[in-house]
Protein backbone atom coordinates (compact mmCIF):
# COMPACT_ATOMS: atom_id res chain seq x y z
CA UNK A 1 0.00 0.00 0.00
CA UNK A 2 1.29 3.25 -0.70
CA UNK A 3 0.95 5.26 2.73
CA UNK A 4 2.77 2.35 4.67
CA UNK A 5 5.68 2.74 1.57
CA UNK A 6 5.61 6.42 2.08
CA UNK A 7 6.80 6.14 5.85
CA UNK A 8 9.41 2.84 4.66
CA UNK A 9 10.70 5.74 2.99
CA UNK A 10 10.82 8.23 5.13
CA UNK A 11 12.61 6.05 8.29
CA UNK A 12 15.12 4.37 5.55
CA UNK A 13 15.99 7.80 4.52
CA UNK A 14 15.23 9.85 7.33
CA UNK A 15 19.26 10.38 7.70
CA UNK A 16 19.16 12.22 4.77
CA UNK A 17 18.04 15.42 6.70
CA UNK A 18 20.70 14.45 9.35
CA UNK A 19 23.67 14.21 6.63
CA UNK A 20 22.11 16.96 5.26
CA UNK A 21 23.42 19.08 8.52
CA UNK A 22 26.40 18.24 9.00
CA UNK A 23 29.37 20.51 6.92
CA UNK A 24 30.37 19.50 3.74
CA UNK A 25 32.88 17.11 3.24
CA UNK A 26 35.54 15.39 0.91
CA UNK A 27 34.82 12.25 2.59
CA UNK A 28 34.23 10.13 -0.96
CA UNK A 29 37.84 11.61 -1.39
CA UNK A 30 39.10 9.64 1.35
CA UNK A 31 40.54 6.49 1.65
CA UNK A 32 38.34 4.27 3.13
CA UNK A 33 40.31 2.79 5.52
CA UNK A 34 41.07 6.28 6.70
CA UNK A 35 37.30 6.77 7.48
CA UNK A 36 35.17 7.14 10.28
CA UNK A 37 31.84 4.82 10.18
CA UNK A 38 30.14 8.05 10.41
CA UNK A 39 31.78 9.15 7.33
CA UNK A 40 31.37 5.89 5.63
CA UNK A 41 27.79 6.05 6.31
CA UNK A 42 27.40 9.97 4.42
CA UNK A 43 29.89 8.23 1.87
CA UNK A 44 27.27 5.94 1.15
CA UNK A 45 24.30 8.18 1.26
CA UNK A 46 26.59 10.41 -1.60
CA UNK A 47 26.85 8.03 -3.37
CA UNK A 48 22.78 6.66 -3.14
CA UNK A 49 21.78 10.20 -3.48
CA UNK A 50 24.07 10.26 -6.64
CA UNK A 51 22.47 6.70 -7.85
CA UNK A 52 25.96 4.56 -7.93
CA UNK A 53 23.89 2.23 -5.61
CA UNK A 54 27.08 0.00 -6.16
CA UNK A 55 29.28 2.36 -4.27
CA UNK A 56 26.68 3.02 -2.07
CA UNK A 57 26.52 -0.74 -1.07
CA UNK A 58 30.51 -0.86 -0.93
CA UNK A 59 30.73 2.02 1.94
CA UNK A 60 27.29 1.04 3.74
CA UNK A 61 29.00 -2.09 4.15
CA UNK A 62 31.96 -0.93 5.68
CA UNK A 63 30.20 1.21 7.69
CA UNK A 64 28.37 -1.14 9.46
CA UNK A 65 31.28 -3.59 9.19
CA UNK A 66 32.50 -0.78 12.15
CA UNK A 67 29.31 -1.26 14.06
CA UNK A 68 27.53 1.67 12.05
CA UNK A 69 23.84 0.44 12.41
CA UNK A 70 22.08 2.87 9.43
CA UNK A 71 24.76 1.18 7.08
CA UNK A 72 22.89 -1.92 7.54
CA UNK A 73 19.47 -0.17 7.46
CA UNK A 74 20.91 1.49 4.36
CA UNK A 75 21.66 -2.39 2.78
CA UNK A 76 18.25 -3.56 3.76
CA UNK A 77 17.25 -0.97 2.34
CA UNK A 78 18.58 -1.41 -1.16
CA UNK A 79 17.49 -5.04 -1.21
CA UNK A 80 13.97 -4.27 -0.64
CA UNK A 81 14.09 -1.90 -3.22
CA UNK A 82 16.20 -4.06 -5.20
CA UNK A 83 19.11 -1.15 -5.78
CA UNK A 84 22.91 -2.38 -7.07
CA UNK A 85 21.21 -5.74 -6.06
CA UNK A 86 18.85 -8.59 -7.19
CA UNK A 87 15.52 -7.73 -5.05
CA UNK A 88 14.50 -9.80 -1.97
CA UNK A 89 12.50 -8.87 1.11
CA UNK A 90 14.06 -11.80 2.97
CA UNK A 91 17.64 -9.71 2.59
CA UNK A 92 16.10 -6.30 3.35
CA UNK A 93 14.67 -8.18 6.64
CA UNK A 94 17.74 -9.68 7.59
CA UNK A 95 19.95 -6.60 7.72
CA UNK A 96 17.12 -4.52 9.18
CA UNK A 97 16.74 -7.03 12.09
CA UNK A 98 20.79 -6.38 12.52
CA UNK A 99 20.15 -2.85 12.83
CA UNK A 100 17.12 -2.85 14.93
CA UNK A 101 19.48 -5.56 17.00
CA UNK A 102 21.46 -2.47 17.94
CA UNK A 103 18.44 0.32 18.44
CA UNK A 104 17.90 1.79 15.33
CA UNK A 105 14.43 3.18 14.98
CA UNK A 106 14.43 3.25 11.38
CA UNK A 107 14.89 -0.13 10.73
CA UNK A 108 12.18 -0.76 13.87
CA UNK A 109 10.21 1.22 11.32
CA UNK A 110 11.11 -0.39 8.17
CA UNK A 111 10.47 -4.37 9.27
CA UNK A 112 6.78 -3.22 10.71
CA UNK A 113 6.56 -1.62 7.34
CA UNK A 114 6.77 -4.75 5.70
CA UNK A 115 4.64 -6.85 8.79
CA UNK A 116 2.09 -4.40 7.66
CA UNK A 117 2.44 -4.73 4.16
CA UNK A 118 3.13 -8.01 4.16
CA UNK A 119 6.05 -7.86 1.84
CA UNK A 120 8.55 -10.56 2.15
CA UNK A 121 6.40 -11.94 5.30
CA UNK A 122 2.92 -13.18 6.04
CA UNK A 123 0.76 -9.79 6.81
CA UNK A 124 0.63 -9.57 10.62
CA UNK A 125 -0.69 -6.22 12.55
CA UNK A 126 0.19 -7.66 15.80
CA UNK A 127 3.78 -7.81 14.74
CA UNK A 128 3.83 -4.46 13.07
CA UNK A 129 2.60 -2.46 15.69
CA UNK A 130 4.96 -4.27 18.07
CA UNK A 131 8.01 -3.13 16.05
CA UNK A 132 6.19 0.49 16.12
CA UNK A 133 6.18 0.56 19.26
CA UNK A 134 9.74 -0.40 19.57
CA UNK A 135 11.23 2.27 17.49
CA UNK A 136 8.72 5.17 19.20
CA UNK A 137 9.75 3.80 22.70
CA UNK A 138 13.35 4.95 20.98
CA UNK A 139 11.69 8.60 19.96
CA UNK A 140 10.32 7.96 16.41
CA UNK A 141 7.63 10.36 15.66
CA UNK A 142 6.69 8.51 12.52
CA UNK A 143 6.22 5.46 14.82
CA UNK A 144 3.82 7.09 16.67
CA UNK A 145 2.19 8.33 13.29
CA UNK A 146 1.67 5.02 12.00
CA UNK A 147 0.44 3.49 15.46
CA UNK A 148 -2.24 6.02 15.55
CA UNK A 149 -2.86 5.42 12.23
CA UNK A 150 -3.73 1.52 13.08
CA UNK A 151 -5.67 2.61 16.10
CA UNK A 152 -7.70 4.59 13.47
CA UNK A 153 -8.29 1.82 11.28
CA UNK A 154 -8.51 -0.84 13.18
CA UNK A 155 -5.77 -2.56 11.89
CA UNK A 156 -4.16 -5.50 14.82
CA UNK A 157 -6.07 -3.47 17.53
CA UNK A 158 -9.76 -2.48 18.40
CA UNK A 159 -10.57 0.26 16.68
CA UNK A 160 -10.19 3.64 19.26
CA UNK A 161 -10.27 7.31 17.58
CA UNK A 162 -9.40 8.20 21.08
CA UNK A 163 -6.04 6.29 21.02
CA UNK A 164 -5.43 7.22 17.58
CA UNK A 165 -5.68 11.14 18.69
CA UNK A 166 -3.44 10.37 21.19
CA UNK A 167 -0.66 8.65 19.20
CA UNK A 168 -1.28 11.52 16.35
CA UNK A 169 -0.93 13.93 19.15
CA UNK A 170 2.07 12.90 21.18
CA UNK A 171 3.73 12.65 16.84
CA UNK A 172 2.55 15.55 16.44
CA UNK A 173 4.43 17.15 19.60
CA UNK A 174 7.41 16.22 18.41
CA UNK A 175 6.71 17.95 14.76
CA UNK A 176 5.45 14.86 12.31
CA UNK A 177 3.72 16.79 9.51
CA UNK A 178 1.48 13.86 9.20
CA UNK A 179 0.25 13.40 12.47
CA UNK A 180 0.08 17.11 12.55
CA UNK A 181 -2.73 16.92 9.62
CA UNK A 182 -4.35 13.95 11.39
CA UNK A 183 -5.29 15.70 14.53
CA UNK A 184 -6.60 18.32 12.55
CA UNK A 185 -8.96 15.59 10.78
CA UNK A 186 -10.35 14.23 14.17
CA UNK A 187 -10.88 17.37 15.22
CA UNK A 188 -13.05 18.64 12.04
CA UNK A 189 -14.70 15.26 12.55
CA UNK A 190 -15.51 15.00 15.91
CA UNK A 191 -13.35 11.40 16.25
CA UNK A 192 -12.10 10.70 19.40
CA UNK A 193 -12.52 14.58 20.50
CA UNK A 194 -15.02 17.23 20.44
CA UNK A 195 -15.35 18.71 17.05
CA UNK A 196 -14.23 21.71 16.29
CA UNK A 197 -13.54 23.29 13.23
CA UNK A 198 -10.85 26.25 14.72
CA UNK A 199 -8.74 23.57 16.56
CA UNK A 200 -8.90 21.61 13.32
CA UNK A 201 -8.06 24.73 10.82
CA UNK A 202 -4.96 25.47 13.44
CA UNK A 203 -3.93 22.23 13.45
CA UNK A 204 -3.89 21.90 9.51
CA UNK A 205 -1.82 25.97 9.15
CA UNK A 206 0.98 24.01 11.36
CA UNK A 207 0.96 21.14 9.27
CA UNK A 208 1.26 22.81 6.03
CA UNK A 209 3.99 24.64 7.72
CA UNK A 210 5.67 21.90 7.92
CA UNK A 211 5.27 20.78 4.43
CA UNK A 212 2.14 18.73 4.91
CA UNK A 213 0.63 18.46 1.32
CA UNK A 214 -2.23 17.28 1.55
CA UNK A 215 -3.79 19.74 3.79
CA UNK A 216 -3.36 22.61 1.34
CA UNK A 217 -6.50 22.26 -0.59
CA UNK A 218 -9.01 21.44 2.52
CA UNK A 219 -7.58 24.75 4.30
CA UNK A 220 -8.44 26.52 0.69
CA UNK A 221 -12.07 24.29 1.22
CA UNK A 222 -12.57 26.03 5.04
CA UNK A 223 -11.86 29.53 4.13
CA UNK A 224 -14.15 29.12 1.22
CA UNK A 225 -16.38 27.60 3.77
CA UNK A 226 -15.63 29.73 6.33
CA UNK A 227 -15.13 26.23 8.74
CA UNK A 228 -12.77 27.34 11.55
CA UNK A 229 -11.93 30.86 10.01
CA UNK A 230 -14.06 33.88 8.97
CA UNK A 231 -15.31 33.18 5.03
CA UNK A 232 -12.14 34.61 2.65
CA UNK A 233 -12.10 34.16 -0.55
CA UNK A 234 -8.43 35.31 -0.81
CA UNK A 235 -6.83 33.04 1.33
CA UNK A 236 -8.85 30.11 -0.35
CA UNK A 237 -7.37 30.73 -3.98
CA UNK A 238 -3.92 31.06 -1.84
CA UNK A 239 -3.80 27.71 -0.60
CA UNK A 240 -5.63 26.19 -3.58
CA UNK A 241 -2.99 27.49 -5.97
CA UNK A 242 -0.99 26.03 -3.60
CA UNK A 243 -2.25 22.83 -3.36
CA UNK A 244 -2.54 23.24 -7.51
CA UNK A 245 0.79 23.37 -8.06
CA UNK A 246 1.19 20.23 -7.02
CA UNK A 247 -1.42 18.53 -8.90
CA UNK A 248 -4.30 18.59 -6.38
CA UNK A 249 -6.96 18.00 -9.11
CA UNK A 250 -9.95 19.33 -7.04
CA UNK A 251 -7.80 22.49 -6.45
CA UNK A 252 -7.35 22.84 -9.80
CA UNK A 253 -11.19 22.63 -10.79
CA UNK A 254 -12.05 25.06 -7.93
CA UNK A 255 -9.89 27.88 -9.25
CA UNK A 256 -11.45 27.64 -12.11
CA UNK A 257 -14.60 28.43 -10.60
CA UNK A 258 -13.25 31.24 -8.19
CA UNK A 259 -11.62 32.93 -11.34
CA UNK A 260 -14.81 32.53 -13.28
CA UNK A 261 -17.20 34.28 -10.71
CA UNK A 262 -13.73 36.15 -9.61
CA UNK A 263 -14.15 35.19 -6.30
CA UNK A 264 -10.71 35.99 -4.01
CA UNK A 265 -9.16 36.78 -7.63
CA UNK A 266 -10.30 39.01 -10.27
CA UNK A 267 -12.61 37.52 -12.27
CA UNK A 268 -10.64 36.17 -15.76
CA UNK A 269 -12.63 33.91 -17.96
CA UNK A 270 -9.83 32.86 -19.50
CA UNK A 271 -7.90 31.49 -16.68
CA UNK A 272 -11.39 30.08 -15.91
CA UNK A 273 -11.19 28.18 -18.94
CA UNK A 274 -7.35 27.21 -18.27
CA UNK A 275 -7.70 25.65 -14.65
CA UNK A 276 -11.43 23.77 -16.11
CA UNK A 277 -9.57 22.41 -18.85
CA UNK A 278 -6.52 20.98 -16.65
CA UNK A 279 -8.38 19.70 -14.04
CA UNK A 280 -10.77 18.29 -16.82
CA UNK A 281 -7.58 16.67 -18.56
CA UNK A 282 -6.69 15.26 -14.74
CA UNK A 283 -10.03 13.53 -14.90
CA UNK A 284 -11.63 15.95 -13.26
CA UNK A 285 -15.61 15.45 -14.54
CA UNK A 286 -17.14 18.29 -12.61
CA UNK A 287 -15.05 20.85 -14.50
CA UNK A 288 -16.66 19.32 -17.36
CA UNK A 289 -19.46 21.34 -16.45
CA UNK A 290 -17.57 24.53 -15.99
CA UNK A 291 -16.17 24.19 -19.12
CA UNK A 292 -19.73 23.94 -20.65
CA UNK A 293 -20.96 26.74 -18.68
CA UNK A 294 -18.36 29.06 -20.10
CA UNK A 295 -19.36 28.15 -23.82
CA UNK A 296 -23.19 28.44 -22.52
CA UNK A 297 -22.80 32.28 -21.66
CA UNK A 298 -19.80 33.21 -23.68
CA UNK A 299 -17.78 33.86 -21.09
CA UNK A 300 -13.72 34.50 -22.58
CA UNK A 301 -14.95 32.32 -25.90
CA UNK A 302 -17.79 32.46 -28.50
CA UNK A 303 -20.81 31.09 -27.19
CA UNK A 304 -21.28 27.96 -28.53
CA UNK A 305 -24.73 25.86 -27.36
CA UNK A 306 -23.13 23.03 -29.25
CA UNK A 307 -20.12 22.81 -27.40
CA UNK A 308 -21.94 23.29 -23.83
CA UNK A 309 -24.05 20.50 -24.53
CA UNK A 310 -20.74 18.46 -25.28
CA UNK A 311 -19.04 18.90 -22.44
CA UNK A 312 -22.12 18.37 -19.68
CA UNK A 313 -22.60 15.50 -21.96
CA UNK A 314 -19.27 14.53 -20.98
CA UNK A 315 -20.07 14.76 -17.53
CA UNK A 316 -23.20 13.11 -17.08
CA UNK A 317 -21.45 10.08 -18.40
CA UNK A 318 -19.44 9.95 -15.31
CA UNK A 319 -22.49 10.86 -13.24
CA UNK A 320 -22.02 14.73 -12.07
CA UNK A 321 -25.64 15.70 -10.60
CA UNK A 322 -25.11 19.65 -11.78
CA UNK A 323 -24.79 18.55 -15.42
CA UNK A 324 -27.97 16.50 -15.63
CA UNK A 325 -29.70 19.53 -14.00
CA UNK A 326 -27.68 21.71 -16.81
CA UNK A 327 -29.04 19.15 -19.45
CA UNK A 328 -32.73 19.96 -17.71
CA UNK A 329 -31.99 23.45 -18.64
CA UNK A 330 -30.66 23.31 -21.98
CA UNK A 331 -34.35 21.35 -22.87
CA UNK A 332 -36.33 23.67 -20.88
CA UNK A 333 -34.96 27.00 -22.46
CA UNK A 334 -34.02 25.81 -26.08
CA UNK A 335 -30.74 26.05 -25.57
CA UNK A 336 -28.75 23.96 -27.58
CA UNK A 337 -31.77 21.87 -28.67
CA UNK A 338 -35.69 22.42 -29.44
CA UNK A 339 -37.01 23.58 -26.79
CA UNK A 340 -39.15 20.35 -24.69
CA UNK A 341 -40.73 20.30 -21.71
CA UNK A 342 -41.18 16.24 -21.31
CA UNK A 343 -37.00 16.01 -21.72
CA UNK A 344 -36.47 18.63 -19.23
CA UNK A 345 -38.61 17.54 -16.85
CA UNK A 346 -36.58 13.83 -16.88
CA UNK A 347 -33.15 15.15 -16.57
CA UNK A 348 -34.03 17.60 -13.63
CA UNK A 349 -35.54 14.29 -12.07
CA UNK A 350 -32.54 12.28 -12.38
CA UNK A 351 -30.60 15.31 -11.23
CA UNK A 352 -32.77 15.03 -8.08
CA UNK A 353 -32.45 10.99 -8.03
CA UNK A 354 -28.43 11.73 -8.40
CA UNK A 355 -28.50 13.94 -5.35
CA UNK A 356 -28.39 17.21 -6.75
CA UNK A 357 -29.25 20.25 -4.20
CA UNK A 358 -31.19 23.33 -6.53
CA UNK A 359 -30.84 26.92 -5.61
CA UNK A 360 -33.36 29.28 -5.83
CA UNK A 361 -33.23 30.02 -9.15
CA UNK A 362 -33.11 26.24 -10.42
CA UNK A 363 -36.41 26.00 -8.23
CA UNK A 364 -38.39 27.96 -9.99
CA UNK A 365 -37.49 25.99 -13.28
CA UNK A 366 -38.72 23.25 -11.21
CA UNK A 367 -41.80 24.07 -9.83
CA UNK A 368 -42.43 25.36 -13.51
CA UNK A 369 -41.87 21.96 -15.19
CA UNK A 370 -42.39 19.35 -12.64
CA UNK A 371 -45.63 21.60 -11.09
CA UNK A 372 -47.35 19.68 -7.63
CA UNK A 373 -44.59 16.91 -8.52
CA UNK A 374 -41.81 19.13 -7.38
CA UNK A 375 -43.81 20.20 -4.66
CA UNK A 376 -44.06 16.94 -3.24
CA UNK A 377 -40.79 16.11 -3.02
Amino acid sequence: MKKIMLFVLALCLCFTAVGAAFAETAATETAPAEMTAEELRQAGLDAFDAEDYGKALEYYQLAADLGNAEGWRGIGYLYEMGLGVEQSYDKALEYYQLAADQGDPGAMGNIAALYYDGEGVEQDYGKAIEYFQQAADLGSEEALYWIGRMYMDGNGVEQDYGKAMEYYQLAADAGDKDATGAVGSLYLMGLGVEQDYGKGLEYYLKAADLGNTWVLYSIGNMYIQGLGAEQDYGKAAEYYQKAADLGEVGAINNLGYMYENGLGVEQDYGQAMKYYQQAADLGEATSYVGLGNLYLDGKGVEQDYAKALEYYTLAVEQGVPVAMFAMGDCCYLGKGVEKDLVKAAEWYRKALEAGYEPDEGDQAHLKDVLGDEYQQE
